[in-house]
């Protein structure tokens, strides 16, 4: 039964055409794939993205009890030229006021009237809807679009806009069963609908992989070179294949089962992509990616030196306070005497990496380049260069 807290696995979609082929079917899966990647450092909360199931991409969103956000996807080639009023909602464009003594009817292969489903489907529950594409719209439909976001309530629509209105929601109170309850569903359920043109690309399968492999470097925890980046762009991509592809989930499926068959969540993507679970919280906190990249290294490097791990967090610290140091002293101190310095520093890992021994290297390298600069050398700042170049040793490996 639909009800305001019907969930995404309690009710069968409309069909389950399983993977197919064919750059259209590529486009889909590489626009989920990408959507899949924004779970990692959204601040939206998102919590899951569902492949092909009551949509192209549904993403699960908030703080239980979740919502749902329903992503419609169509590449159309450039040929094609921008979508049309028509393509969009399945019924012409209507410029005059004479009214047919039939509603008009509703074409099969429209946007909107499926996305208009989900509203009915998950009432509450549908946080709004999407339509991602390759392709822009022509100015009637943006104009239209644009029209219907400003307007409060039916009445305040233009004039144009609200004959053109009118009309649609005349057909789709008319189909069987009918699209919306009443004009003003409509126009609430069109207020919420968020337009993604210009996305990805169509026509050219190599620019696409490119698109997301630029983000998959931009989230690693280590340097990739741009075929390693593809490599796993390509593998993220066939994660939402294999989704898709799945069909024998039972509805109704509670929210964790629903997950495990069709959805992709963090822990998929982190097991996929060279990011460690710290540095996700550090994407997730606010971090760049230039310190999720340092912290993920230096993560590593205590990861390999037991001793060291618990200290994680002032080390990382520590690493930072050189960074200051460095950048301030850059102009005062010799090139020479950084090579010294930064040599004194790789000597400290070649020994024994227990917090004792580090610690008191780092005083006796302090003491010794005391007057290097303007700015005192703190056995801190020593810290933080050895860790500094630890972080780096990790990138190399």
């Amino acid at each position: 039964m639909v009800g305001a807290a019907t969930r995404l696995g309690h009710v069968e979609p409309r069909e389950r055409a399983g993977a197919q082929t064919g750059r259209r079917y590529e486009y889909q899966y590489e626009r989920t794939a990408r959507a899949a990647l924004d779970l990692l450092g959204d601040g939206t909360k998102h919590v899951c993205v569902y492949c092909d199931w009551h949509d192209d991409y549904v993403v699960e969103t908030g703080d239980p009890p979740t919502r749902y956000l329903f992503h419609q996807v169509k590449g159309r080639k450039s040929l094609q030229g921008a979508w049309t009023f028509g393509d969009f909602f399945g019924v012409r464009l209507k410029k005059t006021k004479a009214i047919a003594k039939k509603p008009p009817a509703v074409s099969d292969d429209a946007i909107m009237p499926r996305m208009l489903m989900h509203y009915g489907n998950f009432a509450d529950n549908c946080a709004g809807i999407a339509f991602v594409t390759n392709a822009g719209l022509n100015p009637e439909l943006t104009g239209f679009l644009a029209a219907v976001a400003a307007a409060a309530e039916v009445a305040s629509l233009p004039t144009d806009a609200r004959i053109a209105f009118d009309h649609v929601a005349r057909a789709y109170a008319a189909a069987t069963p009918p699209l919306v309850a009443s004009p003003d569903d409509l126009l609430a359920c069109l207020r919420s609908l968020v337009v993604h043109t210009d996305q990805g690309q169509l026509e050219s399968s190599d620019a696409a992989l490119l698109e997301i492999a630029a983000v998959v470097a931009d989230l690693s925890e280590i340097d990739l070179r741009q075929r390693q980046a593809k490599v796993i762009a390509r593998q993220v991509v066939e994660r939402v294949r294999l989704k898709v592809s799945h069909s024998t989930t039972v509805v109704p499926a509670p929210d964790e089962q629903l997950r495990q068959d069709k959805g992709i969540v963090v822990a998929e993507l982190l097991s996929v992509l060279s990011l460690s679970t710290e540095a996700y919280k550090a994407l997730k906190g606010g971090a760049s990616s230039d310190t999720v990249k340092t912290l993920s290294r230096l993560q590593r490097f205590c990861d390999k030196h037991p001793r060291l791990q618990e200290h994680i967090v002032p080390i990382s610290q520590f690493k930072a306070q050189w960074d200051v140091w460095r950048t301030i002293e850059r102009h005062n101190v010799s090139g020479a005497d950084f090579l010294l310095l930064e040599s004194r520093a790789n000597e400290v890992l070649q020994g024994e990496m227990t917090i004792e021994r580090v610690v008191a290297e780092a005083k006796d390298i302090a003491k010794q380049f005391a007057g290097v600069g303007v700015t005192p050398l703190t056995p801190e700042d020593v810290l933080g260069l050895i860790f500094s170049k630890a972080a780096l040793s990790e990138a190399l490996t």
